[in-house]
């Protein structure tokens, strides 16, 4: 089958490309920049071609002679909100405008979201598809933008949504920065460390993905994914320091944790960056939860997850180990 893939080159991507490649699918890899897309060459069956989600003439080409669409491009980190809703939000819109008018053969769009559409939520009341949808951030914001763009422009191409929550594994540049400073003997935490959070491995999330795109139940459905468990911060940070072997938890009040909040804002501001740690990061941090219900996705689609978090870090931590991460 002959896929178009956007965002290959980015953490979850990149897994999925290796993964859908593997199952013998011929993938097209939308890349900005071909020169992040030089690994592809060592696996056949990825073909990098060149494209931006912003302009969408850019997509007519290679949506015309594809069967599916998985996309997940879009930005984790962004200066303001603008410059999430216009990747994140329009560009997603740009992506099913293109499909519609080029895409004849396109039998589905399966569009990799985020918990973070749902808003905050404990282990007591995990987000559920049928449930209400309250994004407290920017970025959260803007994947429901791209969510609805999805749904009103899509006309008769099927469509499927995936949100899964925190992801780690293989090329994860995000979760990596604990790891990190597991090994250097200190994990900052804000305040008690009792969050309640929803993770999952990348093998995980890319085999669920891929199960959803693949399946004809899954036509016009929305998923949340996970390990199915929910653990605290401090539970999590404590499994990563056995894993690791050193690494206590520091916890910042949240006062201070505001502050360098505000202090990530500024610099944005003054250096034109996007910063790591910002108020809206801070924000995120600072609530009950977020946890979300996988027993839809069970149940529909027969979807399991497979790596539980400790063999999951164990894992991972070697494969920064072994290719100089850390």
């Amino acid at each position: 089958m002959k896929i178009l893939l956007t965002g290959a080159t980015g953490f979850i991507g990149r897994n999925l490309a290796l993964r859908l490649a593997g199952m013998g699918h011929h993938v097209l890899c939308l890349v900005r920049d071909m020169g992040r897309a030089l690994w592809m060459s060592n696996h056949p069956g990825l073909q990098p071609v060149k494209g931006d989600i912003s302009v969408k003439a850019s997509l007519a080409p290679h949506v015309e002679n594809v069967d599916l669409v998985f996309h997940l491009a879009g930005l984790t980190k962004a200066k303001n909100r603008d410059e999430y809703m216009r990747v994140n939000g329009e560009g997603t819109g740009n992506l099913i405008d293109a499909v519609v008018l080029w895409g004849k053969r396109v039998k589905k769009v399966l569009y990799v979201s985020s918990l973070a559409v749902a808003g905050p939520h404990s282990s007591k009341n995990p987000a559920e598809e049928k449930g209400n949808v309250a994004p407290i951030t920017h970025y959260g914001e803007s994947k429901l933008l791209g969510e609805d763009l999805l749904k009103n422009r899509s006309g008769d191409v099927p469509w499927t949504i995936i949100r899964p929550p925190v992801v780690y594994g293989p090329y994860d540049r995000d979760v990596y920065v604990y790891f990190k400073m597991a090994e250097r003997g200190l994990m900052p935490v804000l305040g008690e460390g009792t969050m309640d959070l929803s993770i999952i491995h990348v093998e995980d999330v890319t085999a669920g993905i891929a199960l959803a795109g693949f399946s004809d139940e899954s036509d016009g459905e929305t998923f949340y994914l996970s390990d199915g468990r929910v653990y605290t911060v401090g539970e999590l940070l404590e499994i990563l320091a056995g894993v690791a072997g050193s690494g206590r938890l520091i916890h910042i009040p949240p006062l201070l944790g505001r502050a360098l909040g505000r202090a990530g804002d500024i610099l944005t501001l003054l250096t034109g960056d996007a910063q790591v740690i910002n108020s809206q990061k801070v924000m995120e941090a600072l609530q009950e939860g977020w946890v979300c219900s996988t027993e839809k996705i069970s149940d529909l689609l027969g979807f399991l997850p497979t790596i539980e978090v400790s063999e999951g870090f164990a894992s991972t931590y070697r494969w920064y180990r072994d290719t100089g991460w850390l």
